[in-house]
């Protein structure tokens, strides 16, 4: 019987465990953010939504720069930084699971073949694309740190079609974001069966955040124009109101994801 060790978290498996796509947990991130705060129509939100879960269309939308390794990948900070960085587009909602408040991403987006691989792990839905955002520099006229008036904005892109374009005007600061009110992460870890003898794994599990601290957070107007492509149903979604923006920091260490509950398929066949 095979054994998990640290060499073995992920594919390909070799006896060193260097080659493995994704080094094991614990796993630390510097992300810098731009936000926005929405609310959908409930009924295109719903639309998104697999059977079991529920929203009233309360939405977030962010682009964010992403510096993250796991405790056995430090040195890839100057051995190989393109293996510790990446951009992430998402859009999330808060959704009713049971009875309690969660928050779920039905959309989200990476640049790199790794980040991807480790949101599956988690149940995150990542797919490949194109994501770029606003960054400041310290030493730039006007865009070197966040302050009153400053515009920002990215997009991400996949395919030939735009998932969506955001936009923020900063005004003032500010000593909470809005999302942390949405309840604990709810992810789907799907992987189907392919013989007559296996099952499929539907889980909903939360990931958990051993660790979080926010930086100088920054609020103020957002723009969101949405889009969307042939497999990935973002048009589906109607803006009802655009609530305000954000600009922040953050750094969270993750080491494991809690099991909410298993063989899914059987509330979703009934749903």
């Amino acid at each position: 019987m095979l054994q998990n060790s640290n060499n073995e978290f992920t594919l390909p498996p070799t006896k060193s465990g260097k080659s493995q796509i994704v080094f094991p947990p614990p796993w630390h991130y510097g992300v810098t953010y731009i936000a926005a705060h929405v609310k959908f129509t409930k009924e295109s939100a719903n639309n998104v939504l697999p059977n079991f879960l529920t929203t009233d269309g309360e939405g977030w939308v962010y682009i964010a720069e992403f510096i993250s390794m796991s405790d056995s990948s430090w040195d890839y900070m100057y051995r190989d930084p393109d293996l510790v960085q990446y951009m992430e587009g998402a859009i999330g909602l808060k959704v009713n699971f049971e009875g309690k408040n969660y928050l779920y991403f039905p959309f989200m987006w990476v640049d790199k073949d790794w980040a991807l691989v480790r949101g599956w792990l988690d149940g995150y839905p990542k797919k490949i694309a194109k994501i770029t955002m606003t960054r400041l520099h310290p030493l730039l006229p006007k865009y070197n740190k966040p302050e009153a008036g400053l515009k920002l904005g990215g997009y991400v892109v996949r395919g030939g079609g735009i998932m969506f374009r955001l936009q923020v005007e900063l005004e003032d600061k500010s000593d909470s974001i809005p999302v942390r009110n949405f309840g604990p992460f709810l992810n789907i870890r799907r992987f189907a069966s392919r013989g007559d003898e296996e099952e499929d794994l539907y889980e909903i599990v939360s990931r958990v955040r051993d660790e979080s601290v926010l930086g100088e957070i920054w609020k103020g107007k957002a723009n969101l124009e949405l889009g969307g492509y042939v497999n990935d149903e973002v048009d589906l979604l109607k803006i009802e109101k655009i609530v305000a923006g954000y600009y922040y920091t953050m750094y969270f260490k993750v080491t494991k994801t809690q099991l909410l509950s298993k063989r899914v398929a059987n509330l979703i066949e009934s749903t």
